[in-house]
């Protein structure tokens, strides 16, 4: 497993150019939560996957004065599940705009029966009269690698390197290469290098968990 000082270390062995080593530990965590939150698709028209290993459970309590409240703080992406205290499962609308097509005001009262994020927020339709936990499935947010002894969190093992290390450097060629007339080819290269990594990603997740996310 890579360690964040790993990480650093060969990226910065691998840049030519003025001193970008500064810049180099908050590009490698810019690559972790640009892979969690989802980049462009290698293989379709589509928004890469979650990550499998940043799937959690939570839990939310709803307000009865409003229809919505907060997710959880390490929510990141993809409300996959939502079930009430007494085991019941919740409907997740297909859209924001489908969500709202019945009750536009969002102020009718009642027992939950549909729900959605959006926003970062969960909206449920309708407002409880009582107050009442919602257990959730989603994916959370990565956590920041700060101390060299720290690992990419939800990178699989086997892709942390040349995941990581060629985003840094692509990020940091950019940096170096802007202004140059015509090509930009340590840009380019390790571009193409991160590119061939996160499609090796893609193919690994599931297919069914691909075709969720679309652009």
């Amino acid at each position: 497993m890579a360690t964040f000082l790993e990480l650093k270390t060969r990226a910065i062995s691998l840049i030519n150019g003025p001193a970008v080593e500064d810049i180099i530990p908050a590009l490698i965590n810019q690559g972790v939560d640009e892979i969690a939150g989802g980049m462009l698709s290698t293989i379709a028209d589509i928004i890469t996957p979650p990550l499998p290993a940043l799937f959690t459970v939570g839990t939310v309590k709803t307000d009865i004065t409003q229809a919505f409240v907060d997710m959880p703080e390490d929510f990141h992406r993809s409300l996959k599940f939502a079930v009430k205290a007494n085991g019941s499962e919740i409907d997740i609308a297909n859209s924001f705009i489908e969500f709202t097509e019945t009750n536009p005001s969002l102020n009718k009262a009642g027992s939950i029966s549909e729900v959605i994020e959006h926003g970062k927020k969960f909206y449920y339709l309708n407002v409880p009269t009582v107050a009442e936990d919602v257990t959730l499935h989603y994916y959370r947010m990565p956590v920041k690698m700060v101390a060299n002894s720290n690992v990419p969190d939800g990178i699989p093992l086997h892709l942390q390197m040349s995941l990581l290390v060629n985003f840094a450097v692509w990020k940091a060629n950019e940096f170096i290469e802007d202004g140059l007339e015509g090509e930009t080819p340590n840009t380019d290269k390790y571009k193409g290098y991160f590119l061939d990594a996160l499609k090796t990603l893609e193919l690994s997740i599931p297919d069914d968990t691909r075709s969720l996310e679309l652009r």
